[in-house]
């Protein structure tokens, strides 16, 4: 029996309903939040590696390096308009995580920024490398996110590009850039070799498709800052931390909550309108041994932040420092050590002493970094003073002055062996003394 008029009308009504049913089920995961997978107690740890940490280089040639990254880097960290010019490239970069996207994973080693939002990867092949990039056809959960989706349109330096999909391009500092396309996969984190690597479906990212400069030599770039399309805040974590050895091998912890320990610092983040993707805190004074530098109470500050503030950053070696401040640091420091100064300018540095590891041990005092609130971080000479065998004793200051503005940004040599923990919930961050060489425990 023939089907009625009325039948025939009836099927395709339904079916035109099912398929915008399925279509809005496909707009809504490509514009919503990805979905969140919840990470142990104890966190996801991943092995982070310094950017030098392959190359037989020694003390001096490892600072004179970090050095050059890190002059380039300030001028960004000063910027106050986040836009196209959103990272630095390879060539900026200090520390390297392995990353796992798409199904079966592809695995690839990124630069780790905690002062930028870009995630991104190479995709297929580039010139000049031997690396295979990311190739979307052999990956089951790879999606190309729409030009129709408010992810899209929200999306920094981002358009619609040929085929209605979502493309973007980035220029970094140093004139370097990537294009492609804006796409979703599932990236996994842990290693992979262990029985539970921990995957996270969805996940925005930028497949690169064309790259120049210091891009080449990198397999992408993962960044850690605030905004709501860096890697860890489209992971959902509201806690990370790491645990940071100079030119060697690190720890990053995703999703630790532990409870502080007794000799813990925590203070607040403070969060900057102008540029909310970095990691400030409110830095009052600085004391050097038991004098504490007069006039420093409103020398640190970011514009944006109608209070003292400075830049927490991993991606910077050294420590810069607001000129003026340094100056007063470095004569009181000079005074206290009473230690023959020597030239400076063969580490790129600014301020070197002459003197055995025994003289030394005795001769630098502690530093207490006060910041609002009242709250004390006190720092040995591990954290501030860099030692050279090459050409006699030298050990020299591991922070220099910037005429960057009054911008004054705490490097990852300042930071090493804390467990430097971010609680993104309750914008704290917290400084626990802890040896990082043996794992941050």
């Amino acid at each position: 029996m023939a089907p009625s008029p009325s039948q025939i009308l009836l099927f395709f009504l339904s079916a035109a309903a099912l398929m915008l049913i399925i279509w809005t089920i496909t707009a809504a995961n490509l514009t919503s939040p990805p979905r969140k997978a919840n990470p142990p107690m104890r966190g996801i740890h991943i092995n982070i590696t310094h950017a030098d940490s392959a190359r037989n280089l020694n003390q001096t040639e490892l600072v004179r390096r970090a050095a050059a990254r890190g002059r380039h880097r300030i001028s960004r960290l000063r910027s106050f308009n986040l836009s196209t010019h959103d990272d630095d490239g390879d060539g900026n970069n200090e520390y390297y995580m392995e990353i796992s996207i798409g199904s079966p994973p592809m695995t690839f080693t990124i630069a780790v920024d905690t002062g930028s939002d870009l995630f991104w990867t190479h995709c297929f092949n580039r010139s000049g490398s031997a690396r295979p990039g990311f190739n979307p056809r052999r990956s089951s959960t790879y999606r190309v996110l729409p030009c129709a989706t408010s992810a899209c349109a929200s999306s920094p330096a981002t358009a619609c590009g040929d085929k209605k999909k979502c493309a973007y391009e980035f220029m970094y500092a140093d004139f370097s850039s990537t294009t492609g396309t804006v796409s979703l996969d599932t990236v996994t984190l842990g290693s992979l070799g262990t029985t539970n690597p921990l995957s996270f479906p969805d996940i925005m990212f930028g497949c690169s498709t064309s790259s120049n400069g210091s891009l080449l030599f990198t397999d992408g770039i993962a960044g850690f800052g605030r905004g709501k399309f860096s890697l860890i805040s489209q992971l959902g974590i509201n806690h990370f931390s790491y645990c940071l050895t100079p030119f060697g091998t690190s720890r990053l912890t995703l999703g630790d909550t532990r409870t502080p320990a007794r000799n813990t610092v925590t203070v607040p983040l403070l969060i900057n309108p102008y540029n909310p993707s970095f990691y400030n805190v409110a830095l009052t004074g600085i004391s050097v041994g038991a004098t504490r530098l007069a006039g420093t109470e409103n020398a640190f500050w970011i514009a944006g932040i109608d209070r003292p503030g400075v830049i927490l950053d991993s991606g910077s070696t050294l420590t810069y420092m607001e000129r003026s401040v340094y100056g007063l640091l470095k004569r009181e420091l000079v005074a206290q050590a009473r230690l023959p100064v020597v030239d400076a300018a063969r580490y790129d540095l600014d301020l070197c002493f002459r003197t055995t590891v025994k003289g030394a041990r005795a001769a630098f005092p502690k530093l207490v970094f006060h910041f609002d609130g009242g709250m004390d971080l006190e720092v040995t000479r591990k954290n501030y003073i860099m030692r050279f065998k090459k050409g006699g004793a030298a050990h020299c200051l591991a922070m220099v002055p910037t005429d960057e503005g009054r911008l004054t940004v705490l490097g990852s040599y300042f930071q090493r062996d804390f467990r430097v923990a971010y609680d993104l919930k309750k914008n704290l961050v917290s400084f626990t003394p802890a040896r990082c060489a043996a794992g941050g425990e």
